[in-house]
Parts: structure tokens; C-alpha cells; sequence
């Protein structure tokens, strides 16, 4: 994609949390501002998150997607700027886009799906679509412009086995006990009740990494489950990486999910994992290790049976391990994206 092209991305969420979607809008548009000219419509609130070389365009998202302001703010910027590629991400701003698209004929809109939604009329009104996984895609008609493309992740650096030794033990984790992990925001859709309650007569520690509603819930089913001496609820952190590295199996138990950041972050450390079949997990890890959504008995199983046999594991998830490496990266992701980009701008 030689030729540098106006490409304005619009995120409509508030609050300035920055969870998976908005993770990856700042990742995404900071590395396509390395070739072309790119525009960020979003909320005020996350005017610091935005790359240096990312024009800002405030928002104010917390406006209805009714109300008639809302579809003004956005369109007069297009109409001065006069962007090749319109790029929403998720619901609400394709929601509005798919309206404005018919006054901007010369631009090309285009929507990022990155989660299951009932109502997909609005992105099939868009000139391209794209999903963050196979599973996501399977909900679009054949006719629909459709293009699976990954999120990516920045990669870190390996820490030392000392490194990582001197981690488990701020949780008094000793060198030969199995360690689990667990991460995200805890909420009713992760599932970490049901890891709390696979977790029942496993030999291994957990650490919780994360913080949410459902936090005061799960510490009372940890003592009512009698596990506290086995689980560490570490809340938010921001050394995730280092965190998976220091553990011998990442647990995903989620009941829904549309790409799932902790499993690409996961393999990109080397880290294996046990997860229910949501977002990328079936697409990318052994059929062997993965359990049906909500199956608690199966999750207990499986997670015994890993622990048993860690050098089988590690050997099946080498391939995937190398796969990651190579296909969940930013710049994978961008290659991806402006050849989407790309093809679309040549279509009529």
C-alpha cells in the first residue's frame, strides 16, 4: 500500500477504560499513522490514550446514537476532511455510519466487528466488514465483503527463570507447585465462577488477574468453596505478560467472547492454555484442549489432565506457540488491514 491515504477510525465507548476494543483501536491507528494521514473520532476521555501522531477528533459519545448532534459532529468532520476509508469500531458507530455513508459516496466505510451481536443489519450496510475471528464471520451471508484479520500484540521481552521465580514467590508460590492463571474483567460472562468451581480438588494455585463487579462475589464463593489458601486475586495489572510467563497454564472459562486478548497473549509467551470453545480458541489451539462453554466437570478434567502431562502439552502447543508469533502481531494485523483497505478503494 504505497500511496498515502486519509484514514479516519471512529470508537464510541467512554469512560477512557481501556479494555480489548479500545486496546486495539489505539494499537491499530498508531501504526497505520506510520504511512498515512490518520483521524480518531472518539470521546474526550480518551484524548491521552491517543498516539502522538494520531489526529484527535473529540466526540461526545455519551450523546444517544439517536440523537441528531451526534450524527452531526461526525459528519461535518468527514465532510472536511474527506477521508478515503471511514473505519468504525463495533456497534454504535456502525450504527450511525451506515446512515451518513450515502452523503459521502467517495469514501469507503467500513466496520470491525469484535464481538457476537443479534442485529448485524448495520454492518451489512457497511462496504466492508471485518472480524476478529472465523466464528464471527460465520454470521455474515456469502455475499457480504467480509475479511477475517486478527488483533495483534505487542510483543515483550522473556523474562529470566529467576525473573520469574522471584514473581511466584511475592504470592508464596513455590518452584515445583503448578501454577494457574486466569485474566480479565471480572464480570458474570469470564466464567470464573466456573474455574473457581473446576477448581475443587486440583493441586494448584490460581492467580486472578483482574478487577470488576463480580469481585466481592467470587472472594465469597472462593471461602464458601474452602480454595482461599490457593487463590490470589492480584486486580488490575499491567505486567499481564510477565504474569503469564510465571505461570504453567492460562485458563480461559469465559461464556462468550469475540477474539479473546489473553489467549494471543498467552501463546505469544509460550504459555499454554485450557479454554471453553469461544473466540479464537477453537481456531487456534488443540481440539484436545479445549471444553464446551459452561461445563464445569470438563474444565476440572481437562485441567487435571494437563497438569499430569505438562511435557505433552507443551509439546502439542509448540506449533501453536510458533503460529502466534508469526500471525498475531501489530504488524500482521496492519499488513492485513491496509490490504483490506487496499482492495476496497479499488472496487467500485
Amino acid at each position: 500500500m504505497a500511496k498515502r491515504y486519509k484514514i479516519m477510525h471512529i470508537m464510541a465507548t467512554t469512560g477512557g477504560v481501556m479494555g480489548g476494543l479500545e486496546k486495539h483501536t489505539m494499537e491499530l491507528v498508531s501504526a497505520l499513522a506510520e504511512k498515512h494521514d490518520v483521524y480518531l473520532l472518539a470521546d474526550q476521555s480518551y484524548a491521552l490514550h491517543c498516539p502522538e501522531r494520531v489526529y484527535f477528533c473529540p466526540i461526545n459519545f455519551r450523546l444517544s446514537r439517536f440523537n441528531p448532534y451526534l450524527y452531526w459532529q461526525i459528519a461535518h468532520i468527514i465532510n472536511n476532511e474527506t477521508p478515503h476509508i471511514v473505519h468504525c469500531q463495533a456497534g454504535k458507530p456502525t450504527s450511525i455510519a451506515r446512515y451518513l455513508r450515502y452523503f459521502f459516496p467517495q469514501t469507503k466505510f467500513i466496520a470491525t466487528i469484535h464481538g457476537v451481536h443479534r442485529k448485524i443489519t448495520p454492518y451489512l450496510m457497511m462496504d466492508g466488514i471485518i472480524t476478529v475471528s472465523d466464528l464471527l464471520a460465520k454470521q455474515f451471508p456469502a455475499t457480504a465483503h467480509v475479511r477475517t484479520i486478527y488483533n495483534g500484540i505487542v510483543s515483550t521481552k522473556p523474562l529470566t527463570p529467576n525473573a520469574c521465580q522471584d514473581l511466584r514467590q511475592q504470592y508464596d508460590v513455590l518452584p515445583d507447585e503448578n501454577l494457574l492463571i486466569a485474566i480479565g474483567r471480572l464480570d458474570k460472562v469470564k466464567g470464573f465462577d466456573l474455574l473457581l468451581a473446576a477448581l475443587v480438588g486440583v493441586d494448584a494455585k490460581l492467580w486472578l488477574v483482574g478487577d470488576g463487579s463480580e469481585r466481592q462475589a467470587l472472594e465469597e464463593q472462593v471461602q464458601t468453596l474452602g480454595i482461599s489458601d490457593r487463590v490470589n486475586f492480584l486486580g488490575w495489572r499491567s505486567d499481564v505478560n510477565y504474569c503469564l510467563q510465571a505461570a504453567n497454564l492460562c485458563v480461559v472459562s469465559s461464556r462468550s467472547e469475540g477474539f479473546s486478548y489473553v489467549i494471543a497473549e498467552a501463546l505469544q509467551v509460550g504459555c499454554p492454555i485450557i479454554s471453553t470453545k469461544v473466540g479464537i480458541a477453537p481456531e487456534l489451539l488443540p481440539p484436545q484442549w479445549l471444553v464446551d462453554n459452561g461445563d464445569v466437570q470438563a474444565l476440572h478434567n481437562t485441567i487435571q489432565l494437563a497438569l499430569s502431562h505438562m511435557a505433552l502439552l507443551r509439546a502439542e502447543y509448540s506449533p501453536v506457540f510458533l503460529r502466534a508469533q508469526q500471525q498475531l502481531t501489530v504488524s500482521a494485523m496492519v499488513q492485513k488491514t491496509e490490504s483490506f483497505y487496499e482492495d476496497l478503494l479499488k472496487s467500485k
